[in-house]
């Protein structure tokens, strides 16, 4: 039997593999664990997530990031998506740590190094990105040695100020541009959706990593768009309302870091959702 890739895989074998080829691609060494990288994974189409099936083996599907088969064209936007997305992870991490929940904390603080760091490592130098893995790596050692320790909380905050340096490599223009930051939103709700799809069986909530991880992708998608909602009000204020409305409901699947017992949501409710802040976009 084939083996099934958790949706950040897929997101990194069918999103991020055409953009990042064109850069030097992904090392796999240096930032992923073996497997984990879009050069190292099966045949995406015999192994994509199914829908409503939750996730499978444990963390089954995580999010399907990328799983929408066309790819991501853009290097920028497959550079700045991964780093959102690292971003996202981190975020979720850091809600778990306030509540407590240490446990599910520590896989989020781990998926950054894991799972993408690896994608982008090559491109760091040429962006004049200095190297942040033993940052990550650290934040996830700590996760598991001391989850309860005020240095976790600390190493966490600097992973993300880390993330947030290699973000500001990318040009000041291009990352206030509307347009872009509007494409990275788009590919990073894509990856909440089949997250949030791939955290849900038989009507209820069975993952709550993938559940975590939508919530985090969604949340941080919605503070990109702050960085540019001036501009798309006074531009397009009608798109502009549609997005902030469409961004109010949808975060509604998420009432709080641990997952309810059902989904608030249905996935095509969510799905719609996204479909509608692409619309606007």
């Amino acid at each position: 039997m084939k083996k099934r890739l958790k949706p950040v895989e897929l997101f990194l074998a069918t999103g991020l593999v055409v953009a990042l080829g064109s850069c030097g691609g992904p090392t796999g060494g240096d930032g992923g664990e073996g497997g984990e990288g879009a050069a190292s994974v099966p045949d995406a189409a015999a192994v994509a997530p199914e829908g409503g099936e939750g996730g499978e083996g444990g963390e089954g599907g995580e999010g399907g990031e990328g799983g929408e088969g066309g790819g991501i064209a853009d290097p920028d936007t497959a550079y700045m998506t991964t780093l959102a997305l690292m971003q996202g992870h981190l975020l979720v991490a850091e809600e778990l740590i306030a509540v407590e929940a240490y446990g599910d904390a520590e896989p989020h603080i781990a998926h950054p190094a894991d799972e993408l760091y690896g994608t982008i490592a090559d491109q760091l130098g040429d962006r004049g990105v200095d190297p942040f893995q033993t940052t990550l790596q650290a934040a996830s050692d700590l996760a598991k040695s001391a989850p309860d320790s005020d240095e976790l909380v600390d190493q966490v905050a600097t992973a993300r100020a880390d993330i947030d340096a290699a973000i500001a490599a990318l040009p000041a223009d291009q990352r206030t541009d509307p347009d872009f930051v509007l494409g990275v939103i788009n590919e990073m709700l894509k990856v909440a959706a089949a997250e949030y799809e791939a955290a849900i069986a038989d009507g209820k909530i069975v993952e709550a990593v993938e559940y975590q991880d939508s919530r985090g992708f969604v949340l941080y998608a919605e503070q990109l768009y702050g960085t540019i909602s001036d501009q798309v009000s006074a531009e397009r204020p009608e798109d502009h309302a549609d997005i902030l409305a469409s961004f109010e409901e949808l975060k509604t699947a998420w009432p709080s870091v641990l997952p309810p017992d059902a989904p608030v949501l249905e996935p095509s409710a969510v799905y719609g959702l996204i479909a509608q802040i692409e619309l606007h976009s």
